[in-house]
């Protein structure tokens, strides 16, 4: 389409400032119809390439197709359920020894759990057996479960219970542990087998390093205050 600028030029003059124009009264009250369809046409053009400047074109009207890089971040959705995060290790169900198993050297016991802490209460208890201490973990779960028992190198000892644990300094690493409880067994492999000082000996209890058992037991032969120490890794269920 073809328009005379200074045609619209001039209207737009006019309409602003009538007074100072000296062809206002030459012009009509309306402006022609070929002034009004350019001037329409000069700021349709004018805004849409505006617009396409900044992205605002709808495709639907200069034929490209709809952006598809948008994205979102699942983080920035709301929670898709309604459970409260639970701790396996919390909701887990409770289960105590009852029974250690080591085929290599002849042990079968069965575990008391002792809920004390007291020595006195405990060394009663030794005579009857192996002792699960109290703070430390339950049978496959998280932390360090630790059981103790007597040993004796007396050639006559009329308790058997303080020979339970004689032949703990004869397990090596990757022996098998079997330690029942609940109605199931639990696995554990031997990693360590060491002899130790009470006074310098600490059982780490904490879950950081994951599932275990301690086994503890006197080492009369060398002095009273000496220890063998049995660390083995929870294997799984068999």
């Amino acid at each position: 389409m073809v328009f005379d600028k200074n045609i619209l030029f001039m209207y737009h003059k006019n309409i602003m400032n009538p007074q100072e124009s000296h062809i206002s009264s030459a012009l009509p009250h309306k402006p022609p119809v070929p002034v009004f369809v350019a001037a329409t046409a000069v700021i349709f053009f004018s805004s849409l390439s505006a617009a396409d400047s900044i992205g605002f074109v709808p495709y639907y009207i200069d034929g490209t197709e709809p952006a598809t890089t948008q994205t979102v971040a699942l983080s920035s959705l709301p929670t898709l359920g309604d459970s409260p995060v639970i701790d396996p290790a919390q909701s887990a169900p409770i289960v105590l020894p009852d029974r250690i198993v080591i085929d290599k050297i002849g042990l079968n016991l069965p575990v008391q759990n002792i809920d004390s802490t007291d020595t006195d209460i405990l060394d009663q208890a030794l005579e009857r057996g192996p002792v699960r201490y109290v703070r430390s973990a339950t049978v496959g779960v998280p932390g360090n479960m630790l059981i103790f028992a007597h040993s004796s190198h007396l050639p006559v000892v009329h308790n058997q219970m303080f020979k339970a644990f004689n032949n703990l300094p004869e397990l090596t690493p990757g022996d098998s542990i079997v330690v029942e409880g609940g109605g199931k067994k639990y696995l554990y492999r031997v990693a360590s087998v060491r002899r130790t000082d009470v006074n310098d000996a600490i059982i780490d209890l904490s879950p950081t390093k994951g599932t275990r058992l301690t086994l503890s037991t006197c080492d009369t032969l060398t002095s009273k205050s000496s220890r063998f120490v049995v660390e083995a890794d929870f294997v799984g269920m068999i």
